[in-house]
């Protein structure tokens, strides 16, 4: 009986502008809510009946209301008092999680982020935003995606690309002179700490010249001796100033007044080649490195010791002026390594000491120290014995390798063993550090800082601010669908990926198709008022008429039962 079907008709006609209400209230109600996503209503007919083309067949129309997401819809960016909040320009969402121990993955575009007090960067929904994290003892971005913490970040110490020389490396008038500066820190690009030395040595046949050559004072051969190093510096015996700068196959580096002298000193560590530039000073500028004059005053003293040669290819720790000093008794410092020495073959050998892990022992507070012959220049030391020395707590030897006399076999690049021998009167731990001037070097890296906070950069970037500058943390991930509008609305603005939607395409900032970011900014609500509160009066007056229409039915019934009574 068509009655009954414009009864159903009109029944399935309010359900549906019910839906349109609810999506409508949904609207009006998240008009300020950051990275709300607003959605419309489209409606369906649905026509069933008897099939075919018959005008006379018992049809039943109803319509059905289907919710349609806007998550592609980009909402306008409006400034936030949030430091941390981050809008995105693009079709990207936020990488985020519920809670610490979720291991489901959302998307959001509610980008206003706060630190919580465990460090997590939240946004107001409560869900946390995840991204890659930097490795603290590497140094480098991870690739797994985890939940961004900015709490315990420690300074990293910055890589060093520039060492700056002020030293006197010797008189003007004097002959057959070295200087050793004492060992400089340098950070490699992890912020693992090294040691490098310069050794300058003046020629026998013309005294203005220098060369000047840079060691590993670790001892693990990261700088090689060969070609073009050792440079050649040449100075004015008048002024005490540079007036050139040669490598070893007569390149000129610098000499012209006013020019920088730079020579490059290259490093491997951990396999990464680094080049730190040695900047010397000026040209013709007596405020670099210099020699002295008889009215420039006098020569910086040598800072490293020497291996002695003797015959039968001996070495002896230089004692000529007594005991060599390795360190302080109660100091921090845990290597020491003698300046290099080059044999009469060619080859190069020094002493490598390193104090023990546990450096005193409950009888006399002994310290043991280990002690080898190393090739500065080469990265092997296969070739070398060692001996273990104890020194007493007034900083003599005790015993070495447990008697009171020792001896340490190597066997140098040109296949010759070179030995070492070592007595009582040799060695000895100091009052003080061997280095009484450790300026003549100076780095540009900066090794300390105090943590400030975080922040976030255009790019991404999550930022530890220290008080001497600012390191990389983590970087925030993006991520992108096939069909985003595929998405499933969960609480908090949130979305999880369906098989509409498609997997998510996880990257930074840029890749993907995700689009850029804004900070300081937030995403506006895509809530569009005007045009929703006409489409509510609209909707009012759609779900009012079908009342009536079901009004109407009802009425055509009773007349229809009070017709046949």
């Amino acid at each position: 009986m068509s009655v009954f079907n414009a009864l159903s008709t009109a029944v399935s006609g309010i359900n549906a502008q019910s839906t349109a209400f609810t999506n409508l209230s949904n609207n009006i109600a998240n008009s300020q809510t950051v990275g709300y996503k607003a959605t419309t209503t489209a409606f369906q007919d649905f026509v069933a009946g008897a099939g075919g083309n018959s005008a006379s067949a018992d049809v039943s129309d109803s319509v059905a209301a289907l919710t349609i997401q806007h998550v592609d819809n980009q909402g306008t960016s409006s400034t936030s008092t949030d430091a941390l909040a981050t809008s995105i320009s693009g079709d990207g969402l936020f990488v985020v999680s519920k809670g610490t121990s979720s291991g489901q993955t959302y998307y959001t575009r509610n980008g206003e982020v706060y630190e919580d007090k465990s460090g997590y960067l939240v946004n107001t929904s409560g869900y946390y935003l995840e991204g890659y994290m930097v490795d603290q003892s590497t140094g480098t971005l991870g690739t797994t995606l985890t939940q961004l913490n900015v709490s315990n970040v420690t300074f990293k110490p910055t890589e060093t690309t520039t060492l700056t020389s002020t030293s006197t490396v010797g008189t003007s008038t004097g002959t057959d002179q070295t200087y050793t500066t004492a060992p400089t820190t340098v950070y490699d690009s992890t912020g693992t700490a090294h040691q490098i030395g310069l050794v300058w040595t003046q020629s026998t046949s013309d005294s203005s010249k220098w060369t000047v050559q840079a060691y590993d004072a670790d001892g693990s051969g990261a700088i090689s001796n060969a070609s073009p190093s050792p440079y050649i510096v040449t100075f004015d015996s008048s002024t005490g100033a540079m007036t050139s700068v040669t490598d070893a196959t007569g390149s000129v580096v610098a000499n012209t007044t006013g020019t920088s002298a730079e020579i490059p000193i290259t490093a491997t560590y951990n396999g990464v080649a680094q080049t730190i530039k040695l900047d010397l000073g000026s040209i013709g500028s007596t405020s670099g490195t210099v020699v002295a004059t008889s009215s420039s005053g006098t020569a910086s003293t040598s800072q490293g010791s020497t291996l002695v040669a003797g015959t039968g290819n001996t070495l002896t720790m230089d004692s000529t002026s007594g005991a060599v000093n390795i360190a302080a008794e109660t100091g921090t410092d845990d290597t020491y390594m003698t300046t290099p020495l080059t044999l009469s073959d060619g080859s190069t050998v020094s002493a490598l000491w390193t104090k023990n892990t546990t450096t005193a022992s409950t009888v006399n507070d002994e310290q043991t120290w280990t002690v080898k012959l190393v090739d500065p220049y080469s990265t092997s030391t296969s070739d070398s014995t060692t001996a273990q020395v104890t020194f007493k707590s007034d900083g003599s030897i005790d015993t070495i390798n447990g008697s009171t006399t020792g001896s340490i076999s190597f066997t140098d690049s040109s296949g010759t063993t070179q030995t070492m021998n070592l007595t009582s009167s040799s060695v000895k731990l100091g009052s003080s550090s061997p280095y009484t001037d450790t300026t003549a070097i100076t780095s540009d890296s900066i090794s300390t800082g105090t943590y400030e906070g975080a922040e976030i950069t255009s790019d991404g970037s999550v930022m530890a601010q220290f008080s001497t500058g600012t390191q990389l943390i983590g970087k925030i991930a993006l991520a992108n669908f096939a069909n985003v509008n595929g998405l499933e609305a969960v609480d908090g603005q949130a979305y999880v990926a369906t098989t509409s939607s498609g997997n998510a395409n996880i990257g930074v900032s840029g890749e993907n198709g995700t689009g850029t970011l804004s900070v300081g900014y937030v995403e506006s609500s895509t809530t569009d008022l005007t045009k929703d509160l006409s489409s509510m009066i609209v909707a009012q007056e759609a779900y009012t008429a079908n009342t009536k229409v079901v009004t109407s039915a009802n009425t055509m019934l009773q007349a229809t039962i009070a017709m046949i009574q």
